[in-house]
């Protein structure tokens, strides 16, 4: 149990930072579950002329002042938070150098790696998906990586770090580098079965895989530097995994280490995902395989547990669409 907050006598809750497909929003959450209180703001995008029609690139610096100004305004609810934690949309990466500086920011939706990712598909594809057990190429790290080889060589020899936003999200909190293995593995980067760095792929397809740090979902990342909301210094910050994945976590699915159990996670997108409790895969390679969080705390989460895959597609943008016509 937390510390108990003075207002109502009940835990703490945890603030929770979800930078999910179509917003940036926090929320307060009661230790039963309950959203306390909460803010969203829009993402702040940069315009990169290099990047060609197709880019969508991530204005980190407007990104970041939007997050801490939503988690400002959340905290105004009275309510004191013990603890935060992150999730993020997938295949939303960003790439380090040496000295922490971004070198790419983008969102799951930038299809600039399209021409590159297409390539690598055609030359590696069946070898890209039996290790990571995700396609097509231009939504992963390694079409991303291929494009910056391309248009961007002096950025890409610089790389040191490709980060999960989620994880980016926690390292501008803590100063702490680690990746989450699902949020890892569902930008391609893991070799599926081992859990551990497809380093051997990333080789054989001439591109550079940094070995960054993992670290299992809900491990302490390291404290909040409170830098820019100071009212959050000192609070433990976990990185809680991929956000679809944790939805699933939420419905009660994979619980116990249960494989076969399926739910469906209706947002900007709609995922279909099943737990498997080994790492099945499509012949036709239609599907995604991809981890379930791996928890390092004693919540009782399955530390060997993957998820089958599929989708709907534009799910949630059709809907807004609809109620607002």
């Amino acid at each position: 149990m937390g510390e108990r907050s003075v207002y109502s006598g009940a835990p703490a809750p945890t603030l929770v930072f979800d930078a999910g497909s179509s917003s940036i929003r926090t929320r307060l959450v009661s230790a039963d579950g309950r959203i306390v209180a909460g803010a969203s703001r829009p993402y702040a995008y940069a315009s990169e002329p290099d990047g060609g029609d197709l880019a969508l690139a991530f204005d980190l610096p407007g990104c970041w002042a939007a997050l801490t100004d939503a988690a400002r305004e959340t905290l105004a609810s009275g309510k004191a938070p013990s603890a935060i934690a992150v999730t993020s949309q997938r295949q939303s990466l960003v790439l380090l150098d040496d000295s922490e500086r971004p070198l790419y920011a983008g969102p799951n939706t930038d299809l600039r790696a399209i021409f590159q990712g297409a390539a690598l598909d055609i030359e590696h594809g069946d070898a890209i998906y039996r290790t990571t057990g995700h396609r097509p190429a231009f939504m992963m790290a390694s079409g991303k990586l291929a494009w910056l080889r391309d248009t961007r060589p002096d950025a890409y020899d610089r790389v040191a770090h490709v980060l999960p936003l989620a994880d980016w999200i926690a390292w501008r909190l803590t100063g702490e580098i680690a990746c989450e293995p699902s949020l890892a593995a569902a930008s391609g980067l893991l070799d599926i079965r081992s859990r551990r760095w497809a380093s051997a792929l990333f080789a054989e397809i001439g591109l550079r895989c940094l070995e960054t740090p993992l670290q299992d979902a809900d491990t302490p990342r390291g404290s909040a530097t409170g830098a820019d909301v100071p009212a959050l210094a000192g609070l433990p910050v976990t990185v809680a995994g991929a956000d679809t994945q944790r939805a699933l976590i939420g419905m009660g699915v994979g619980a116990d280490g249960v494989g076969g159990q399926a739910g469906i996670v209706a947002g900007w997108s709609a995922t279909v995902q099943m737990t498997m409790t080994h790492p099945a895969m499509s012949e036709s390679m239609k599907t995604w395989t991809g981890l379930f969080p791996a928890s390092g705390l004693s919540s009782g989460l399955a530390s060997d547990l993957w998820v089958m895959e599929s989708g709907a597609g534009d799910m949630g943008n059709a809907w807004r669409w609809l109620a607002e016509t």
